[in-house]
């Protein structure tokens, strides 16, 4: 299912269906171009903005039948005071709540830690140059493993995670099916552009028998 493509020119993100949110007087900015929207974050760090995608227009996200969330963005540039921040995130959480954050700097693409020792905290990442221009990237989850791929590529694999021991507000971690993409912290910031997301999940399950041609009659 298309969440948002940017060809049928009607604006950022929030014209099709995600939800645009931003903390109370941010200098943060939305704008749409030829096809493509830009959230910008740099005019001050502590600003957190981003999209949150309607639950309600794509199939429930079940790990064990598995879905795959394809995007199409490029960082124009990021800045961070903290090791474990980015300026531009992507966070999928299935029906259950659990799935994976991963952060986006200009060099790298990196998974946030789950469970609750280390909640938060750089865990594994892949160099990779994310502003060489619109990259198509597909994160697939399947039990309790994930995958990130670049341009078709294999990028990032590890195991999905538990965010829910995070006790802030507001908190996003509690929500399941959720699809959230943009700058969600205080201590990053970011230029990104985005023109594309689509999710790919079973709509149902079906069970058939196997029933032998005797069985039944047949010949």
């Amino acid at each position: 299912m298309v969440l948002y493509d940017g060809a049928l020119n009607t604006g950022t993100l929030d014209t099709q269906g995600f939800m645009y949110l931003t903390n109370p007087g941010a200098s943060t900015t939305q704008t749409f171009a030829s096809g493509t929207t830009t959230l910008d974050t740099m005019p001050q760090m502590s600003d957190s903005a981003g999209y949150f995608a309607n639950a309600s227009l794509y199939p429930v996200l079940d790990r064990t039948a598995g879905y795959s969330l394809l995007f199409v963005a490029q960082v124009v540039t990021e800045t961070h005071t903290n090791h474990n921040r980015a300026g531009f995130s992507l966070l999928v959480l299935g029906s259950d709540k659990q799935g994976i954050e991963l952060g986006f700097w200009t060099n790298e693409v990196w998974a946030q830690e789950g469970g609750s020792t280390n909640l938060f905290t750089h865990a594994e990442g892949q160099t990779f140059n994310t502003t060489t221009g619109l990259i198509t990237y597909t994160l697939t989850v399947v039990g309790n493993t994930y995958t990130l791929y670049a341009a078709g590529a294999p990028l990032l694999n590890g195991s999905v995670r538990d965010y829910t021991a995070f006790a802030g507000l507001p908190d996003p971690y509690e929500t399941p099916n959720l699809i959230f993409l943009g700058d969600d912290t205080s201590s990053a910031q970011a230029t990104i552009k985005l023109s594309f997301v689509l999710i790919t999940a079973p709509l149902f399950s079906i069970y058939l028998p196997l029933i032998s041609r005797e069985a039944a009659g047949g010949p």
